[in-house]
């Protein structure tokens, strides 16, 4: 069952933040990106591009961004994350290193959810698992 366009512009796919170091101009990562956007199974909400420096996390300017990535992105940012969001990674950058925060949509369960919900069905949760604990539990099923 496809979900109509009207429900489809009413709901939202399950929203993951995500961040990535960026040590190279390698466009693999983005042209990933890119294949996933145009195959409809991500939509990118907000992107923003960010460095440590001695003062803490510093938001890049979107010609800053173009050194790390292609144009497309670069000047994505739509500002649904904000600075406490992006200073969560203040322990976890070294100083000078810069990293791409995305905010994105995952599409590919749109549908799903539009089948359960024409059935009856409400959804009650909509989030992700904590990677260490799930490392963990999946570590721990293999020992």
């Amino acid at each position: 069952m496809v979900a109509p366009p009207e429900w489809l512009e009413a709901h939202l796919g399950p929203v993951e933040a995500i961040a990535l170091t960026l040590s190279s101009s390698s466009p693999d990562g983005w042209d990933a990106l890119l294949a996933a956007v145009d195959a409809h199974r991500l939509r990118v909400l907000d992107i923003e591009f960010v460095r440590l420096t001695a003062s803490g996390i510093e938001l890049l300017s979107a010609a800053e961004a173009a050194e790390f990535a292609p144009a497309e992105f670069a000047g994505a940012s739509s500002g649904l994350l904000d600075a406490a969001d992006l200073d969560i990674l203040s322990p976890d950058l070294a100083e000078g290193e810069v990293a791409a925060v995305l905010l994105v949509e995952h599409l590919v369960l749109l549908n799903v959810l539009h089948a359960f919900e024409s059935a009856g069905s409400r959804l009650l949760l909509d989030g992700l698992l904590d990677h260490d604990e799930l490392d963990a539990a999946v570590g721990g099923a293999d020992a």
